[in-house]
């Protein structure tokens, strides 16, 4: 096979790896609901071995499940054992510009697929992919409202990317979008016409979820293409692969805001509109137990109202121990009054039986019986 033919090949799996369809496209439905914001929120998650799931209230677990999401000492393990398998997770809020930094160490086998992504409602997608067989590179990407038509995909130097942790992140501003690996900028793409860079027609910015996950583009039933993209079939003997992710950091560029919402289907930044508030994923994000929130009104105090309290609850104490030893002394009194009258009950029966047994002794109590006049 020619390498022009092999260039053409992988220039198809661009098409098949890019998002060509959306639960609601503004662009074609002016109906479409709210998108849910991070807003004002940093989302900042570390996965350990004591981590149980992907919290529902940040992911939703779109391909796979229980059994290949476990988690170990270097973070979420993401597992593909077999034909047709994948793992997917999608944030359950959207971002309006903003980073997403993710710390993860990359599946290894041929074919197989590791990858992060920004997806929009119209089809606005920005990417992060690394294959499992090349252990040297890691591949940047984009697509404006899905058009599969263009070769946007980049190559950057990376080290071992499934010997070991990297840190990828995406800045992404109303100005350029950038790609960064362990802290080197990797790639910028400035900011182009509507289509041409990841927006809505407007340079304010458009609306994106994360996704990550696993997959085997060398799969036997995936196109030819996208085999040869992948770096080749998988070999599902050598299996299981896993894809590990030890943390997620996601930082919203839009603040005091609950939802994002579509005003009409022109697909210009004005038609949508942010709708003032704490989003929920911000609410559960800051949620404090009643000990955080005691502590925290405690350390925003001044040095002057802690003292004034302390001097309070110091003065409260003294009361309460105050009243304490006063309860304590009249009980005792009260116990010994009552003792007092016990003891004198006591003494007075005592003399009555033994008043008693003397009057037996000497046969006082000597009586007619049944009123017949015999004694006993």
């Amino acid at each position: 096979m020619s390498r022009s033919t092999l260039f053409s090949l992988a220039l198809l799996a661009y098409h098949v790896a890019a998002q060509t369809t959306s639960t609601c496209d503004p662009r074609h439905n002016a109906s479409c609901p709210n998108d849910p914001a991070l807003g004002s929120g940093i989302y900042n998650q570390t996965f350990t071995s004591t981590t149980t799931e992907l919290n529902p209230n940040f992911w939703n677990v779109t391909s796979g499940n229980a059994e290949t999401i476990q988690f170990g000492n270097n973070g979420a393990e993401l597992v593909i054992a077999q034909s047709g398998d994948s793992v997917t997770a999608q944030s359950t809020f959207y971002i309006m510009y903003g980073v997403v930094e993710v710390i993860m160490q990359a599946a290894a086998g041929q074919g197989i697929i590791s990858t992060f992504d920004l997806i929009s409602d119209d089809l606005d997608e920005i990417d992060v992919e690394i294959m499992g067989g090349n252990t040297s590179y890691v591949e940047s990407n984009w697509y404006g409202w899905g058009n599969t038509s263009q070769y946007n995909a980049q190559y950057h130097k990376c080290d071992g990317p499934q010997q070991g942790l990297h840190n990828y992140t995406i800045v992404w501003t109303a100005d350029q979008l950038q790609w960064i690996i362990d802290g080197n900028v990797a790639r910028t793409l400035p900011y182009a016409k509507p289509g041409r860079y990841p927006q809505t027609p407007c340079m304010s910015g458009y609306i994106e979820a994360l996704k990550f996950g696993i997959w085997a583009g060398g799969d036997s039933k995936q196109p030819e293409g996208t085999v040869v993209w992948a770096g080749g079939k998988t070999d599902w003997t050598k299996g299981p692969f896993t894809m590990t992710v030890q943390s997620i950091k996601i930082t919203d560029a839009s603040t005091n805001t609950s939802s994002y919402s579509y005003a009409d289907n022109t697909g210009d930044q004005k038609s949508i509109k942010a709708v003032p508030g704490n989003s929920a994923a911000y609410n559960l994000i800051n949620k404090k137990s009643a000990i955080q929130s005691a502590a925290a009104t405690w350390n925003s105090l001044t040095t002057g109202a802690k003292i004034g309290i302390a001097c309070g609850v110091g003065a409260l104490l003294a009361i309460i121990i105050v009243v304490y030893t006063i309860v304590c002394i009249q009980q005792r009194r009260r116990g010994r009054a009552e003792k007092a009258i016990a003891d004198a009950q006591w003494n007075e029966h005592t003399s009555e039986l033994m008043e008693y047994k003397t009057l037996m002794a000497k046969g006082h109590f000597a009586v007619s019986h049944m009123g017949h006049g015999e004694k006993f």
